[in-house]
């Protein structure tokens, strides 16, 4: 029989805190069972039948986290901040815009092309100095610690392997399973329109978890993580002693809760491109080796207004790149701004209308670096066109072309590729790849003859 007990707990920040508390506190003496919430922000721990544990106790046990244990309370569950929620979500969609102006969120096939590639470094930064480091301290400092207790005569160089292994296999194990990641999202490829449910839907869960990055959320609502065993049961490898271990240890702490990861997985999932996906993933588990490998100093880290404020930036990062798939799944949803050709735009047509046995020609590269060249196309209405498009090597989800207001959705192959179509209504028309993450636009113009 069991003595069950329950305190409150200030500090937590996601599912990774919970992991610790449990894995902290079940060292104690007399403990049998922890369960952590920080939804509700609190402990139940299971002692033995006599057993007793203060706050004093746990304050000691877990003093280098600062958490903040009190006498239990039912917590009463925040309420929305409206007004914080939308200067958050203002500021949001301008760093959007600009970075959108810039190219700074295209990620292409190509490492040459991928700019939007430093946001996800700069996330994976952020992610090794944060609460979930924690989690990994710990892993890590129980692997080198195991190490050199079984190994006591071993040199410096020796005593780092259990280091370099994990890193080195998260680095290649984040890139492995980010490859699967991208692979099932190619599978979910069904078609344009599903296709475009299946982004907003990663976009919406993207947005949540960077909403609750920047505690933007009342704590308990919304919760996005894999289940809480699958860590303990990953953390409980560590005590083998078997050389693989910290590899595979490595590749593992894939599946540990961190919003930061979560946020970039689903990013990676969207891409629908086993390559993209690898390269995203591998780019943000390179963004957390310096701090993993200096453990000590991420863990002194992992507090204060600093890293709370640069945390914020990172959130502030995930809602934009969950933001700009949210305008990718609308325009592969053909809900873009239509306006009409300027004058300019109907002389330039005009200008440069090409015509061969009746029908337009006009031409257009997927350039290797990830984008449409030109990005811009001009052509007359009421006249067919022979759309010539040439297609690199490698082209990823740019394999396929989609235009909802053309009426075209056609797959592209390596070499040279003609589309036929016949514009009839002038107008300015979007057209993407299949995940809408690079869009051009054809220029439809009047037809001198018809005005």
């Amino acid at each position: 029989m069991s003595n069950i007990v329950r305190f409150s707990v200030r500090g937590t920040t996601c599912g990774s805190c919970e992991v610790l508390l449990e894995r902290e506190i079940k060292k104690l003496d007399e403990v049998l069972q922890v369960s952590a919430s920080h939804a509700d922000g609190f402990v139940e721990i299971h002692l033995s039948k006599n057993g007793e544990i203060s706050i004093d106790q746990l304050h000691d046990q877990l003093r280098e986290h600062h958490y903040q244990f009190s006498v239990w309370e039912p917590r009463v569950h925040e309420s929305w901040n409206f007004k914080r929620v939308a200067s958050i979500l203002f500021i949001v969609a301008v760093v959007w815009y600009v970075m959108d102006q810039f190219g700074l969120l295209s990620i292409s096939p190509s490492f040459s092309g991928s700019t939007g590639l430093w946001a996800i470094f700069m996330i994976g930064v952020v992610a090794s100095v944060s609460s979930c480091t924690a989690v990994l301290a710990g892993l890590i400092l129980a692997l080198s610690a195991n190490h050199a207790k079984r190994h006591s005569g071993e040199g410096t160089h020796d005593r780092l392997r259990p280091h370099i292994l994990f890193n080195l296999g998260r680095v290649i194990g984040f890139a492995g399973l980010g490859a699967v990641v991208g692979l099932l999202g190619s599978i979910l490829v069904l078609s344009p329109t599903l296709n475009a449910v299946f982004i907003l839907t990663v976009s919406v869960l993207m947005l949540v978890i960077g909403a609750n990055l920047l505690g933007l959320i009342p704590k308990g609502r919304f919760q996005i993580r894999p289940p809480k065993a699958l860590a303990h049961r990953i953390h409980a490898l560590q005590e083998s002693d078997h050389p693989a271990v910290p590899f595979v240890l490595g590749a593992l702490s894939f599946f540990l809760p961190c919003g930061f990861t979560q946020s970039v997985q689903l990013y990676a999932l969207s891409t629908g491109s086993p390559a993209l996906a690898a390269a995203i993933m591998l780019v943000f588990a390179i963004g957390t080796v310096p701090a993993l490998f200096g453990i000590g100093a991420a863990t002194s880290l992992s507090r204060g207004n600093t890293l709370k404020r640069i945390t914020q930036a990172a959130g502030i990062l995930v809602m934009v790149l969950g933001f700009a798939q949210a305008t990718n799944g609308m325009s592969l949803l053909g809900f873009t701004v239509q306006s009409s050709p300027t004058a300019e735009q109907i002389a330039v047509a005009a200008d440069n209308l090409i015509l061969v046995d009746g029908k337009q020609l006009i031409q257009m590269e997927v350039a290797s670096a990830g984008f449409y060249q030109p990005e811009v196309l001009q052509v007359v209405a009421g006249i067919p066109v022979e759309w010539e498009i040439y297609g690199p090597e490698f082209m990823g989800c740019f394999d396929t072309l989609i235009s909802r207001g053309l009426g075209i959705k056609t797959r592209l192959k390596v070499g040279d590729n003609i589309v036929r179509f016949t514009p009839e209504k002038p107008g300015n028309y979007a057209f993407s790849c299949s995940m809408g993450m690079t869009r051009g636009t054809m220029i439809v113009v009047p037809n001198p003859e018809t005005l």
